[in-house]
């Protein structure tokens, strides 16, 4: 079966820059004060009034932020490349039979992109994601597998709803919110679960809604168990898991 291959690499400084700045200025739900936690100093450019001179305070502050910790972000690319061959290849082999497509061929490099920001944001389109460089062995596993679930999932995605539009796979869209719902769900897998050793997390955001009495991230869980029970198909549950969310999309508005 072939099976991509995961490339760690230093991300792009412009890119860094987009993605502080995209957190720290238009991201809603406050993930910024987590950058602002690892890097205190990065508070100072909330108080610069243009676009331009803020894109320069963070541009600086990456470089140098770089430049005093060369060797660590060095030394930690190295590790997570070592660490995640442990499972690279029973992993993806793992998922695309729970998900019952094939890996596409034409994608044979997966970039984990490492990055001073502790958010982990993953690119449908170039099959790269953002890994933050200070994540312990536990925590960078079970963010590479989820954000590469992402890419399979959402191939899978258009071959059962071929009508949906590419902006849906993005906030704040309800099929967004889904797939970053049953991301987790798929990594508690107990086939995934033999090599990820520990439950995957959902979303706080999504923790706090509920749907007939019973938080999301367990109702999701349990629609997933419950068709794998009864052994039903991938495509099955995909439907039956976008009927759901449709059908209570309202408890998601505010988020």
């Amino acid at each position: 079966m072939f099976t991509p291959k995961v490339k760690f690499l230093l991300i792009p400084i412009k890119l860094e820059v987009n993605l502080i700045y995209f957190f720290l200025f238009h991201e809603k739900w406050g993930w910024g004060k987590k950058i602002i936690k690892r890097h205190p100093y990065l508070k100072n450019v909330l108080n610069i009034k243009t676009k331009k001179n803020r894109e320069k305070y963070i541009k600086k502050y990456i470089i140098e932020f770089r430049n005093e910790n060369k060797e660590s972000i060095r030394n930690q690319i190295k590790k997570y490349s070592k660490n995640w061959k442990k499972v690279e290849k029973k992993y993806l082999t793992i998922l695309p039979e729970i998900l019952n497509t094939p890996w596409p061929k034409d994608k044979k490099i997966i970039k984990a992109m490492i990055s001073i920001n502790p958010i982990c944001p993953r690119f449908i389109n170039n099959w790269s994601f953002s890994l933050f460089y200070k994540q312990g062995s536990k925590k960078m596993k079970e963010t590479i597998m989820h954000e590469i679930c992402h890419f399979l999932y959402f191939k899978k995605w258009k071959e059962v709803f071929p009508s949906v539009k590419r902006k849906a796979f993005e906030y704040p869209y309800i099929e967004w919110h889904l797939s970053e719902i049953l991301a987790p769900v798929i990594l508690n897998d107990p086939r995934i679960q033999k090599l990820l050793k520990h439950k995957a997390a959902f979303y706080k955001e999504h923790q706090k809604l509920k749907i007939n009495e019973v938080n999301v991230p367990k109702y999701f869980s349990f629609l997933y168990k419950e068709y794998k029970f009864k052994q039903y198909s991938s495509d099955d549950f995909l439907r039956k898991a976008y009927s759901e969310i449709k059908q209570h999309k309202n408890i998601f508005s505010n988020l």
